[in-house]
Order: structure tokens, then C-alpha cells, then sequence
């Protein structure tokens, strides 16, 4: 996986582009990508979730993608990138 990550960052550079890492155990899809609410209580056979916070529905996929994309701007913003 390192090497991945090496060959990514590379081409990345080649191409003027920065690349982000997050950490593989960032709770990502128990995040509520609207009100931020952490739901710690829920397996992996989950596959859709209602915040009891916002009484938001998601798909636990696409809520992670939608905070992954958070994370990487709001770090480029921290950055300075």
C-alpha cells in the first residue's frame, strides 16, 4: 500500500497536483456529512443510516465520500495549498 501511495504522490507532482492522505480508521462513514453528528454505534452490515440528530438519511458510502472530500478541503485550506 505504501507503494501505492509513493507511485500517487509522483505522478501527482508530475502532473502539478497534491495528494492527500487520511488515515484508514478515520470514522468517515459514522460521520453525518450535514450536522457532523457521530454515530458510534454501528456495524459494518449498515448500509443506511438515519442521523438522530438531523433526521438525515444516508448511504453509508456516499455519506464517507462526501466527508472524505471534507477533509481534503479543509486540509488543503489548513495547507495552504
Amino acid at each position: 500500500m505504501e507503494f501505492l501511495c509513493i507511485h500517487a504522490r509522483i505522478k501527482a507532482e508530475w502532473c502539478g497536483k497534491t495528494v492527500l492522505r487520511i488515515g484508514q480508521f478515520e470514522p468517515s462513514t459514522k460521520i453525518c456529512n450535514v450536522c457532523g453528528h457521530y454515530k458510534n454505534d454501528m456495524t459494518l452490515a449498515v448500509r443506511e443510516w438515519e442521523c438522530p440528530e438531523c433526521n438525515s438519511i444516508h448511504d453509508r458510502d456516499i455519506n464517507a465520500a462526501i466527508n472524505i472530500k471534507k477533509f481534503a478541503l479543509n486540509k488543503q485550506n489548513l495547507i495552504g495549498i
